[in-house]
């Protein structure tokens, strides 16, 4: 199984890397040094193969999602900590990633939409409660329109059309995106927090 953890991984950083629908399974077989009777043993085919990828980075988010809840000593340093996290994954997100899931793997853009709509939603939703009950957040935001347009967001900074990769790096567009959702959420509290960060 740890074996298997670590080619997800790798497949998971060369689809990052190149894009998925580039990546061929000869390029899979040769980046995890395996010949392609034993990666045909392992998956059925590639649809199958990025399903797995999904499935592996899904888990791996809500477990990290739930260590930088425990971590953060409140709302607004769990937002850091998001940063932090997603912020260098972005940099090396190729453009088309996202694109090609959508049009060329329909079910599993569906069910990366479920998580968008679902688990992220409520950790998003989760921290906007937090951050109200410790006073960080403003107390007359409508929470549940806030953490959707707040997903809605996250996923238009892929968008090429409205943010060329030539202009803008990624890790640069989430976290001045991040810094402007906090500026617009937060207490008077919250904001002089914000400056120490």
């Amino acid at each position: 199984m740890e074996q298997q953890e670590k080619w997800l991984k790798r497949v998971e950083e060369t689809f990052l890397r190149y894009g998925v629908k580039s990546v061929t399974m000869d390029d899979v077989s040769r980046e995890l040094g395996i010949s392609k009777k034993t990666l045909y043993q392992w998956v059925s085919n590639k649809e199958d193969l990025v399903q797995r990828v999904l499935a592996y980075f899904l888990q791996q988010e809500r477990e990290q999602c739930e260590v930088r809840r425990q971590k953060a000593g409140n709302a607004v340093e769990e937002i850091f900590l998001v940063i932090e996290a997603t912020a260098r994954r972005m940099q090396l997100m190729k453009a088309n990633v996202l694109y090609d899931l959508q049009k060329y793997y329909r079910d599993v853009w569906e069910k990366l939409r479920e998580y968008q709509r679902g688990f992220l939603y409520e950790v998003v939703r989760a921290n906007l409660e937090r951050g109200i009950q410790e006073g960080l957040y403003r107390n007359n935001l409508n929470v549940d329109i806030t953490a959707r347009l707040h997903i809605a967001m996250i996923f238009q900074l892929f968008d090429e059309d409205l943010f060329p990769r030539a202009l803008y790096s990624r890790e640069e567009l989430f976290r001045h995106y991040l810094t402007h959702y906090l500026h617009g959420i937060a207490s008077e509290k919250g904001l002089r927090l914000l400056t120490r960060f």
